[in-house]
């Protein structure tokens, strides 16, 4: 008698599980009761572990349950897949046929659908194809009908998007309506007002949060007595204003269809184009009149008109590479015509100067801080060049040619170990099909080649490494020393004209990107009799090495 090591897989959709069905079939309890009985029934069938996987749909196969399953399958731990149905299995027809016709018979591993009755070891597996097809064209149907009656409600002006928007409520006589929520309602009301008086982004989150006036995101979870984690909706920031104030909604006005999915088979989203959305005007009561709108929208018009005319599309000398110590948040570049352009904390700014604080420092000053650090380097590098350059070519060139036969070596044994182990899939294959081939071996023989294989790719990875780690450590005292060569003049006049560091040296974005990972930027302490800032600057290469 043939034994079969037996392991059971079980799915439900979180359509299914939301809906009341008939508990002896769906739920995933009765699905592995009904199947365990099943295999208690069956001589020389060994159950060893069962699958689940809960709220996923069968539309997509990157199931976690399904792939654990499948790397049992190809690892030969088991050689029989039971399932209640093929739904329970895949609702993506052609997928599901990859797996039932040509993966799994490939494996040698057995199938069994325990109420559609088949067994692949039948043989009768003809109307496998057709119930997959039928599977398909469910989800398919399915799909359609909800995107029907998702439209016929956008159409009628009903809420259908899950997120109540600041300043309203659902109805609770009809969950796809809105009703006011008096308190949020007049912070929106405000907010318009502020906005009409000529109060910027960054001003009218200031006054929130100085009001301590709990943002949307926060007014929400506080409201239902939940809690979260997010480190955003803490604060009023500039975006949060921004997207209030240009909400059709506080007319009165529900615009729906605004983002879709491009079939049932790709559940990722794109956001559709103006023209697709469904506008409808005057379905719930509106929180600010059509003047204060027009005037807010013409306010907020010229502002944006005014920030493109002050973009610069150049980066500006730190982009990317300021950080501020405190809350992490990236620097924010400020352009002033009056004085020293600097870099503030984004944190900062963004919350009306409520959260974090300026750590404000000018351009000026920082080019003169980094560029003496980088000539602190620079300089202790350029005296023993000749030195670490000679030691630098000799280790990379006795490591380059002993290296580089090795490799050659391994690569020559790893190509002859693929050819063997094609040569042994082609003659395991050929005997499985005469009915002589145990699967053990099989895999066996897989798992062994494969190690091999990975063992000789990590050698040859950890080779590489070792060999751009030497060469990169070269390029950065190239380039150290090339500053020092471009810049002598510079650095004479650095050391003894300390003050006209910042307007005199040479500091430009090229040589930062090569040299720079981060730059971290604390905050300034004015109190002291002389005015200090921590700057940390973190080089991509390890300075002491360099030395």
């Amino acid at each position: 008698m043939k034994i079969y090591n037996v392991r059971i897989y079980t799915r439900i959709s979180q359509e299914s599980k939301n809906k009341k069905y008939d508990e002896d079939s769906v739920s995933i309890e009765n699905q592995i009761s009904m199947l365990s009985k099943f295999i208690d029934m069956m001589p020389g069938w060994i159950k060893t572990r069962t699958y689940v996987d809960e709220s996923v749909s069968g539309t997509t196969f990157r199931r976690r349950g399904f792939m654990d399953m499948m790397e049992d399958v190809r690892s030969g731990v088991i050689n029989l897949v039971l399932v209640k149905d093929l739904s329970r299995f895949g609702r993506n027809y052609l997928e599901a046929g990859r797996y039932l016709e040509e993966e799994l018979p490939a494996l040698g591993c057995r199938f069994v659908s325990l109420a559609d009755n088949i067994d692949t070891e039948s043989g009768e597996t003809e109307i496998m194809s057709f119930i997959n097809a039928i599977n398909d064209f469910y989800v398919r149907d399915t799909s359609e009908r909800i995107k029907s009656v998702m439209l016929a409600k956008a159409k009628d002006g009903q809420k259908i998007s899950g997120v109540v928007p600041f300043g309203y409520d659902r109805d609770p006589n009809a969950r796809t309506r809105l009703i006011v929520d008096e308190y949020a309602a007049a912070v929106v009301r405000r907010v318009f007002a502020l906005r009409v008086e000529g109060m910027g982004y960054n001003a009218i989150a200031g006054v929130l949060n100085r009001e301590c006036i709990a943002p949307p995101r926060r007014y929400y979870f506080e409201r239902h007595g939940r809690t979260t984690k997010a480190a955003c909706g803490i604060a009023w920031t500039i975006r949060t204003i921004k997207l209030l104030l240009c909400n059709e909604l506080y007319l009165g006005h529900t615009i729906s269809m605004k983002r879709g999915t491009r079939s049932y088979r790709d559940s990722r989203v794109y956001h559709r184009d103006k023209t697709q959305w469904i506008r409808v005007e005057n379905t719930h009561p509106p929180l600010v009149d059509k003047d204060t709108w027009e005037k807010v929208q013409q306010i907020n018009r010229a502002a944006k008109a005014t920030a493109t005319n002050h973009k610069t599309l150049e980066k500006s000398l730190f982009s990317g590479l300021l950080v501020c110590l405190d809350c992490r948040a990236r620097m924010r570049y400020s352009k002033r015509k009056d004085a020293d352009n600097a870099y503030v904390c984004r944190t900062y700014t963004r919350s009306g100067c409520m959260e974090c604080s300026s750590h404000r420092i000018t351009e000026g000053t920082l080019k003169a801080l980094v560029f003496s650090d980088i000539s602190n380097v620079a300089s202790e590098v350029i005296y023993d060049e000749a030195a670490i350059g000679e030691i630098i070519q000799h280790t990379l060139q006795s490591k380059r040619e002993a290296k580089k036969a090795e490799m050659a070596q391994e690569q020559r044994r790893l190509e002859q170990e693929l050819y063997n182990y094609d040569n042994k899939i082609e003659l395991l294959y050929g005997e499985r099909t005469e009915g002589h081939t145990v699967p053990k071996d099989f895999y066996a023989n897989i798992k062994n080649i494969e190690a091999q294989r990975k063992k000789v790719e990590n050698q040859l990875s950890v080779l590489q490494k070792a060999i751009r780690k030497i060469e990169a450590k070269k390029a950065t005292k190239d380039k150290l020393s090339s500053l020092i060569k471009t810049n002598s003049a510079l650095y004479e006049a650095c050391w003894s004209h300390p003050s006209d560091v910042a307007r005199i040296c040479s500091l430009d974005r090229d040589l930062l990107e090569a040299l720079v990972d981060k730059i971290e930027i604390g905050s300034r302490k004015s109190a002291e009799v002389v005015p200090t800032q921590d700057v940390r600057i973190y080089y991509k290469f390890n300075v002491a090495e360099v030395r």
